[in-house]
């Protein structure tokens, strides 16, 4: 396992050192210096690989150094044709201590490999690898230390069956498109690996099978099908992208067997459901297989996939930003990095929610007068942190600075004072912030006079008096949720230096304050829920969650006159 590689004047990147885990996630906006980081990984490996090419044979390591020199043409992998070009700034130089570096730490141990090219005479490339231990096995193409899959963009309509040697170069350069088949074919041919990618493909698709087979008497070219569930044969080539993506990563997997495996941008083309699924089987492939990948994305669906077992790295400006992580992982799960380009003088609000699905509070917002055509709702966890959110705040003014920013805040179970603080920092940031007038949104809701509009079938007294049901039947889950939270509190407290946790005093003060303002501390969710089921039995059924001038809140009339004045 490699404990870290950096890299050195590779193109944008001045000076990078990429700490690694198993599963390794890059992040950041375009041309933030990602896909250098990915490029420089694999060509070094490419470096190392085609010093072990038969017409460097006589090469020979030295004093554990290995020195060659080499032309272009050579190298089994660039990202780009003028290999000069990567240099740092656009060029590279001959001085040995300005040229290409990259440097592969191993875990747990002393060894590491360092790869250095740079420019030499008669438009040659010198090339230095140091660290035998760890450069040997790098450097054998026969089991290639890592393998680079950038996005697929489509498969050719046939394929020629090509020698085994040839299909590795290909798969190591990056061509994978154009080897697509040949890659299945070979992996076909070994009925172990062929099965354990099967199982681990119809993980993700059960629904599908593949189907391969060349006859070298009769066929021209390979013929790969995939099979549905209603056994409809489809030609490979005419399946969704995403598919092929998935096919294309689990196939070198298992074929290759690679140390590293590094994806650029594996979800381009992938339903976020299958996102998820990619993330979760590939994390168990990880350890099961014991290699390492490193991923770049965009994805939030990926990010929030990944995020309890891999390391996530901001990239900016050719550098790893880790301080700003929180900021990152906020963007990318509200899909941010994707919204800041599409936001415009079009959209004059965006209200921040950490709950996932937004009809209640979009009914909210409607009744409350709200303009919902020139309002985007972004829903992402992390919203009780003001901290996070003013940071978001302060990216959407960059990218539109006549956009408002308002906070959906729950008031669970803050005392006025805490949520006083709340607003004055989120105020002093240039952000509008409501709490919800019980524990949740939900809570606004379980007024009489609302409900009574939508079942007008039903008196008053009835809806009062099943709402009073509905309450006491949550009440013991109220009330255990207001003590469970006060006492997490109470240990935040202590372990900063506070006074020591009474809980017997919380309970009792817990108690008390939910009796004297029950309409205040109950929990509005499960009380909502209950009281849905007996409106239904009483009146039929009928959607709460409905527009009335009962669901009207002075705060968010406030904000909202302030937006649209």
């Amino acid at each position: 396992m490699i404990d870290n590689i950096t890299i050195e004047r590779f193109k944008n990147v001045k000076k990078i050192e990429l700490k690694l885990e198993n599963i390794n996630i890059l992040v950041g906006s375009n041309n933030a210096g990602k896909s250098s980081i990915l490029q420089s990984i694999q060509f070094a490996v490419a470096i190392a690989q085609t010093t072990s090419l038969e017409e460097f044979g006589k090469t020979k390591w030295k004093s554990n150094k290995l020195s060659t020199s080499l032309t272009t043409n050579q190298i089994i992998y660039s990202p780009v044709r003028d290999v000069y070009a990567l240099g740092y700034g656009g060029s590279l130089s001959q001085d040995k201590g300005k040229g290409i570096s990259v440097k592969f730490q191993e875990s747990g141990s002393t060894d590491s490999a360092t790869f250095v090219l740079r420019k030499g005479r008669n438009k040659n490339l010198l090339t230095e690898i140091e660290g035998k231990s760890l450069g040997e096995p790098i450097r054998d193409l026969e089991n290639p230390y890592s393998i680079y899959v950038p996005g697929l963009s489509g498969i050719p309509p046939f394929e020629e069956l090509k020698s085994e040697g040839l299909v590795r170069r290909m798969a190591a350069k990056g061509d994978a498109n154009n080897v697509f088949r040949n890659v299945l074919w070979l992996l076909y041919q070994d009925s172990v690996k062929w099965n354990a990618f099967l199982i681990d493909f119809k993980d993700i698709f059960p629904k599908l099978d593949i189907l391969i087979s060349f006859n070298k008497l009769k066929d021209e070219y390979l013929n790969v099908f995939i099979k549905s569930d209603k056994n409809i044969i489809f030609p490979i080539d005419s399946f969704g992208t995403g598919v092929l993506q998935i096919i294309q990563v689990l196939s070198y997997i298992h074929l290759y067997n690679p140390k590293i495996l590094i994806l650029d941008e594996p979800d381009s083309h992938l339903h976020p459901s299958n996102q998820r699924v990619l993330a979760e089987k590939l994390n168990e492939i990880t350890l099961r297989l014991n290699f390492q990948i490193i991923i770049s994305t965009h994805s939030r669906h990926l990010l929030d996939s990944f995020r309890e077992y891999a390391k996530i790295n901001w990239i900016s400006n050719g550098e790893i930003k880790n301080e700003a992580y929180d900021f990152v992982s906020v963007l990318l799960e509200i899909g941010a990095l994707d919204k800041g380009d599409v936001l415009n003088g079009n959209v004059k609000c965006v209200v921040f929610t950490e709950d996932s699905k937004t009809e209640i509070l979009e009914n909210l917002l409607d009744v409350n007068g709200f303009n919902l055509e020139e309002t985007q709702i972004w829903s992402y966890e992390g919203c009780s942190k003001i901290e996070t959110a003013i940071i978001l705040a302060a990216f959407i003014k960059e990218k539109a600075p006549n956009t408002n920013i308002v906070i959906h805040r729950d008031s669970d179970y803050l005392d006025e004072k805490s949520c006083e603080e709340i607003e004055a920092k989120a105020n002093k940031a240039g952000i509008e912030i409501f709490f919800t007038i019980g524990t949740d949104i939900e809570s606004h809701y379980l007024d009489p006079e609302h409900i009574h509009k939508i079942y007008n079938n039903l008196t008053l007294e009835q809806i009062t008096s099943a709402i009073i049901e509905s309450t006491n039947s949550a009440k013991t889950k109220s009330i255990e949720t207001f003590i469970n939270t006060r006492n997490a509190l109470a240990l935040t407290i202590q372990y900063s230096g506070g006074n020591r946790i009474n809980p017997g005093k919380i309970s009792a003060e817990c108690i008390s304050q939910y009796d004297a303002n029950t309409s205040r501390y109950r929990h509005g969710k499960r009380v909502l829920k209950d009281l849905k089921n007996r409106l239904q039995q009483l009146g039929g059924q009928r959607d709460i969650i409905s527009p009335t001038d009962h669901l009207k809140f002075e705060k968010l009339e406030k904000i909202k006159n302030t937006i649209w004045s």
